[in-house]
């Protein structure tokens, strides 16, 4: 236990130090974001800021886990999780970046390949660990058994962090800041049940995540990428269901899930009524058209998300 500080530590300093050099290989090699014409014209000044910056995200995971965690089911799993659906964004952005396009995967493959690498993952986990089939239900103080019904569960799971975080990945370190609030409460619900290993696992990705944040928030130097947010909602998941607090996700993660919902509710809007509910989606963007500037919308979103993950901590 004496090394975890020191582990944390270099979690956080990994990215710290390797980010500089990896953004100006980008810069290098014109790897910069491309701004999908139905976004803001607020957001064409960040038109070639470097992206895939969850490459190193993942890299440092990778080194960490490996070498410096003792081995353990339940976090190998996790990070095949965060590892999976970070491949998954990094062939979204390389056919970006290789197409010179604003669009990667289209929807129905990305949605095909996430639902595939859950569902594999999600037997996986069911077959080779004792965690159950059980989940907790918030403020009840109870659970319910799903059965056969967990595999498909999780996989619901699963795929919904993933583009949740990653619709959310639209204002200079709004994800990643949500994340870090996120994972350490799940590290605390993790100490509270006893469960050493996924709370450490959830302390390394919140403190790489605040890494990476020292040049991700605005103005960003560089972007998480699809890469990145599909990576840290893979995490998400996983430590949720890990601790299984599936349920709670809905409520520590609420700005994600608000975030969504937004984006629900517009296109269903819009194709029932033939009318607009936010003046763009996400919200975040309705807000940057109301005339919030940037950084007001990150710090209001992260106070919104820390008192919902106090909440959501409460309700255990």
């Amino acid at each position: 236990m004496t090394y975890w500080p020191l582990t944390l530590l270099i979690s956080f300093l990994i990215p710290v130090i390797t980010l500089p050099y990896f953004i100006n290989y980008l810069r290098k090699h014109n790897m910069g974001q491309r701004i999908r014409q139905e976004g803001p014209d607020l957001h064409q000044h960040k038109v070639g800021t470097p992206t895939m910056g969850g490459v190193i995200i993942i890299l440092t995971l990778i080194i960490i886990i490996l070498l410096l965690v003792p081995y353990n089911k339940y976090v190998l799993w996790s990070l095949i999780i965060t590892v999976g659906f970070g491949l998954i964004g990094l062939v979204d952005d390389l056919i970006k970046y290789l197409k010179k396009r604003s669009l990667g995967l289209l929807t129905m493959q990305k949605l095909l390949l996430q639902i595939a690498l859950a569902f594999i993952v999600a037997y996986g986990v069911q077959q080779s660990t004792d965690l159950g089939t059980e989940i907790y239900i918030p403020f009840l103080k109870n659970s319910i058994d799903l059965g056969i019904m967990f595999v498909p569960f999780a996989v619901l799971v699963m795929v919904s962090s993933v583009n949740a975080v990653n619709l959310t990945d639209g204002l200079d370190g709004l994800a990643a800041g949500l994340t870090i609030v996120s994972m350490f409460s799940f590290a605390l619900i993790a100490n509270i049940q006893n469960i050493e290993s996924i709370g450490i696992f959830s302390l390394i990705v919140a403190f790489t995540s605040l890494g990476f944040l020292v040049y991700n928030f605005f103005p960003a130097q560089i972007f998480l990428g699809d890469v990145g947010s599909l990576a840290l909602g893979g995490a998400l998941a996983s430590v949720a269901i890990f601790t299984r607090t599936e349920l709670f996700l809905l409520i520590i993660a609420g700005v994600f899930v608000i975030e969504t919902l937004s984006v629900i509710f517009q296109v269903i809007s819009v194709k029932l009524r033939g009318k607009i509910i936010f003046k763009m989606s996400p919200i975040h963007h309705h807000f940057e058209l109301c005339g919030w500037k940037e950084p007001k919308i990150i710090i209001r979103f992260w106070i919104a998300g820390i008192i919902l993950a106090i909440i959501g901590i409460a309700s255990i």
